[in-house]
């Protein structure tokens, strides 16, 4: 059975499918402000980004992929990159016309790279990153006007904003990070125009005991990203309990409690190699084998 060495892992990350519509290019950073307590942005100009397509950049869900100062990271050494680890985030807004790009960061407590990264960040400082990398948006079920449910925790509060934006949606559900701020969803309305804003509860698993409070219609389209126990929790409710079609289910496990980003790269990696070695590709339906 397949195991991730340097061979494996690089060929994974530098096929030309894993590649397709990506650019290697350079955030030159203008400011970091917070728009919450526990939500950074960091603006800047991207040099090069005007001669992309720039179609690409106009998708409601686009992600990049920053390259981070880490030299501890597992990854780096693997992908010919020794000294780095790679994270992805959402585009929380993009002026392809421009070239600039604004990138929300949730602000948590301890160590991480990208918290030691984020501290240190300066104006002027530049950092390395592939992308955009478009990621999917109920975009079909809302320009039918079909009803679309989004819930998302912090990690997935710029994802779920941009296609809120872009998108008509029903209901937002929220679980940020900061309990301070659940109490008043009115403080999110102008990220979340024209949808109904509620606040999920403090819990193990919020996102899902939210939905397990709404009465989603048949014909509703569910998009849901965050914590990957809860969000495994929240698709087998769409799945067995509401009884939703796969195709109108969009659920991402964006992260796991007490793993870091690294893990997951690690772990995915390997699962798409020992995938392949069956004949598959990783999808939405086979994701969730994929322990972390």
């Amino acid at each position: 059975m397949t195991t991730l060495d340097a061979a494996t892992a690089s060929a994974l990350l530098n096929s030309p499918k894993h590649r397709a519509g990506l650019n290697d290019l350079v955030l030159e950073v203008t400011s970091v402000s917070r728009r919450h307590p526990w939500l950074a942005r960091v603006s800047g100009r991207v040099p090069g980004l005007t001669a992309t397509d720039p179609t690409a950049w106009r998708h409601p869900n686009i992600a990049l992929r920053l390259a981070i100062p880490d030299p501890s990271d597992d990854l780096g050494p693997l992908i010919g990159q020794p000294g780095l680890c790679r994270r992805v985030y959402t585009v929380a807004d993009v002026d392809p016309d421009a070239g600039t790009v604004d990138i929300d960061i949730v602000v948590h407590g301890g160590a991480s790279p990208m918290m030691r990264w984020l501290d240190a960040l300066r104006p002027g400082d530049r950092v390395d990153f592939a992308g955009p990398r478009p990621h999917p948006a109920p975009t079909e079920a809302a320009a039918a006007g079909d009803p679309v449910y989004l819930l998302a925790d912090g990690s997935a509060y710029p994802a779920a904003s941009a296609i809120t934006r872009a998108c008509a949606v029903t209901t937002v559900v929220l679980a940020p990070p900061d309990a301070a701020e659940r109490p008043d969803p009115a403080r999110f309305a102008d990220d979340f125009p024209g949808a109904r804003i509620l606040v999920a509860g403090e819990s193990a698993t919020p996102l899902a005991a939210a939905l397990a409070t709404l009465s989603v219609p048949s014909g509703a389209t569910v998009w849901a990203a965050g914590e990957r126990e809860d969000i495994r929790s929240l698709r087998t409710r769409c799945l067995g309990e509401l009884g939703l079609p796969k195709k109108q289910v969009q659920v991402f496990g964006y992260w796991r409690r007490g793993k870091t980003g690294t893990d997951a790269d690690i772990a995915r990696l390997t699962g798409i190699a020992r995938l392949r070695e069956r004949g598959l590709e990783l999808t939405g339906d086979n994701d969730f084998d994929i322990e972390i």
